[in-house]
């Protein structure tokens, strides 16, 4: 029995020991090349520089490094200069014992872009790297022109992480937990399948990146990021960035809530996307509407929205009984207007959220008032579709009853010359009639041979039979039943 102690007490030394000296440990870049890495805070970063024009930094975030943004910056680098850093303690830059956290985050931004001379740069920050970038604008309101936030908490409490990866992040057991992941890759495999909502868009970098860290920098990093947004102290600070910012959260994050992107825009005023079917990685699961969305708002041009895919339509049996001109799209103008390119939006996509209107200039094709355009789809229309229509036709009704109240009279304009109109709304009369200045034009004999012809309203006739003998009586006076013979 005593002999069993012993070994018990001999390992639980070991495995303090070695959790102390894991927790402690430090990596440091061995050669560092002018063209890849910069000395900032006393740190080598690493960094890469592509495209032209104006600057866009993205910032990575927990667990991550600077090559998740590999997608959206091959995107960006056809119209802007695109930087992209790894932070301090992950990627391939020095991991030293201390110096994590939004606020340390920050000042390394304001670093790497003072080294460059950037200024009113615009700043895609994922997870506590939306944290930083947010932390730059309220602290250097002239070093950021536009934010972008993916994915980024607004509160302590909006982080939530999977019991496996949770683990190592644990005072004593955390280190050894960590450094038993980095050596077994199946272990960090299942760290990062709760980032994403389907296994097959989690990228063989990402996996890698979750274990070139170190303890204390995946330690050290949470918990201080946590005490620095613990009673919305960075809300309350971003209350002051007057910067256009635009929110984007996946609908299926199990990492960070997605309800914080709310949060954000009651603070800053900001413009908000919720990707369905995502996770905590949108720039990987949904690449091409996340690159889409990214380019809209940073350039202001809203055509970047029509190339988002609409989703697949099932063809059903229902489906035969759509004519041509109900499926046919008429294709979109070179420079529409922002009205238009809205509604062209909404029709695609029916359930879609009302896209946030875009910062471009009038024109004059612009309409004050958009075309209401009715869509079937599956051969119904759709409940707020047949809302419209019901409204449309009840408020066609009243004009027409009012206009006969008036004396048969048309509320719609008419041309100076005369010229009679068509039929309103659905079966309706003409703008002529007894009463409207102008008898009926004579209809053609094979009008009634058409197939698709509707046969007028039954109250048309009746409300003209009423009036015919209304106005024999104005001409005739009435007659007394009982006739009284002359007074001699």
């Amino acid at each position: 029995m005593g002999t069993v102690l012993i070994v018990i007490f001999v390992l639980v030394v070991i495995f303090v020991v070695a959790s102390v000296v894991l927790g402690r440990s430090t990596q440091e870049v061995q050669s560092a090349r002018d063209t890849e890495y910069l000395e900032l805070e006393g740190s080598w970063i690493r960094y890469r520089v592509s495209g032209g024009g104006p600057p866009v930094v993205l910032v990575h975030g927990w667990l991550s490094s600077g090559r998740i943004w590999e997608p959206l910056a091959g995107r960006l680098a056809q119209r802007f200069t695109v930087y992209t850093l790894d932070l301090s303690g992950f990627g391939e830059s020095d991991k030293p014992i201390s110096g994590y956290g939004i606020r340390y985050g920050s000042r390394l931004l304001y670093a790497f872009c003072a080294h460059f001379g950037l200024t009113r740069a615009a700043v895609v920050g994922h997870d506590i790297g939306g944290g930083m970038a947010m932390k730059l604008a309220a602290d250097h309101q002239d070093m950021v022109g536009r934010i972008v936030l993916v994915a980024t908490p607004a509160d302590e409490d909006q982080v939530d992480l999977p019991t496996l990866l949770w683990l190592t992040t644990l005072p004593v057991i955390g280190p050894v937990c960590y450094a038993l992941g980095r050596a077994a890759r199946p272990l960090r495999r299942l760290w990062m399948r709760p980032f994403v909502l389907d296994s097959e868009d989690l990228s063989e970098e990402v996996v890698d990146d979750a274990g070139r860290s170190t303890p204390a920098a995946v330690t050290t990093t949470l918990k201080v990021m946590r005490r620095e947004l613990a009673r919305g102290k960075l809300l309350r600070q971003a209350g002051i960035v007057k910067v256009p910012v635009l929110a984007i959260a996946g609908e299926d994050d199990q990492i960070v809530d997605p309800q914080a992107a709310n949060d954000w825009a009651r603070a800053v005023s900001a413009e908000v996307v919720f990707l369905d079917g995502c996770g905590h990685l949108p720039m990987l699961e949904r690449a091409n509407e996340f690159n889409a969305r990214v380019l809209a708002f940073l350039t202001g041009d809203a055509r970047y929205l029509d190339t988002i895919a609409a989703p697949p339509r099932e063809v059903t049996g229902e489906d035969e009984d759509v004519t041509a001109e109900e499926t046919f799209e008429e294709p979109p103008p070179s420079e529409p207007p922002p009205s238009v390119r809205v509604r062209r939006e909404n029709d695609q996509d029916p359930e879609a959220p009302e896209p946030e209107p875009t910062e471009a200039e009038p024109t004059e094709l612009e309409s004050p008032e958009p075309p209401n355009i009715i869509r079937k789809q599956q051969g119904r229309y759709s409940p707020s579709d047949r809302d419209s229509i019901r409204d449309h036709d009840a408020g066609g009704d009243r004009r027409d009853e009012d206009a006969e109240d008036r004396g048969g009279a048309s509320s719609d304009p008419v041309e100076d010359n005369g010229a009679e109109r068509g039929p309103r709304g659905r079966g309706g009369r003409g703008s002529g009639g007894e009463a409207g200045g102008g008898p009926l034009p004579e209809l053609p004999g094979h009008l009634f041979e058409w197939p698709e012809w509707k046969e007028p309203r039954s109250w048309d006739r009746s409300r003209e039979a009423e009036q015919r003998p209304r106005e024999e009586s104005d001409d005739v006076p009435p007659e007394d039943p009982e006739e009284k013979p002359p007074r001699s």
